[in-house]
């Protein structure tokens, strides 16, 4: 049902997930002999020379949220388990936000460099609102379908 205004938020939580899945969220600066160059850091980490940093665990955490998102799209008849899938799926995109920062702040230690981030890293905190708002209106329903109960 995604006429639900509900539905549509969870929509747009996938999105900007999806988004943040697969375009880069951060470069690293390193000084070579040409100069200084910018290596995008994305999900697959980076390759410098010999040594590689990977970024695994982010990747799989993504991968889950999205799937987890598109799932609870299509739950509008278990009402109660898609509040509870929302607010796990709150939860760890917002380890999601705090993960990417975490690599690449190790990246930049383990590289002696320094880390810029772009405008996407905030799109795991836009969609940890559209999630809260997909609650909000999920929790609506539901007290709206115990009033009508409670008149018959």
């Amino acid at each position: 049902m995604i006429q639900r205004i509900q539905s549509l938020f969870l929509l747009l939580a996938l999105i900007c997930m999806s988004i943040f899945y697969f375009v880069p969220f951060g470069s690293l600066e390193m000084q070579t002999e040409s100069g200084i160059t910018d290596i995008s850091m994305g999900l697959y980490g980076i390759n410098f020379g010999e040594e590689h940093y990977s970024t695994l665990p982010l990747l799989i955490l993504l991968s889950f949220v999205v799937l987890m998102l598109l799932v609870t799209i299509f739950m509008y008849r278990h009402r109660i388990l898609q509040i509870r899938i929302c607010i796990f799926n709150l939860i760890l995109t917002l380890g999601c936000s705090g993960l990417a920062f975490f690599f690449l702040y190790q990246a930049s230690e383990k590289f002696a460099t320094n880390y810029h981030t772009s405008i996407l890293v905030i799109l795991p905190i836009v969609a940890t609102v559209f999630i809260a708002l997909a609650i909000r209106g999920i929790a609506k329903d539901e007290a709206l379908i115990r009033s009508i109960d409670r008149i018959r």
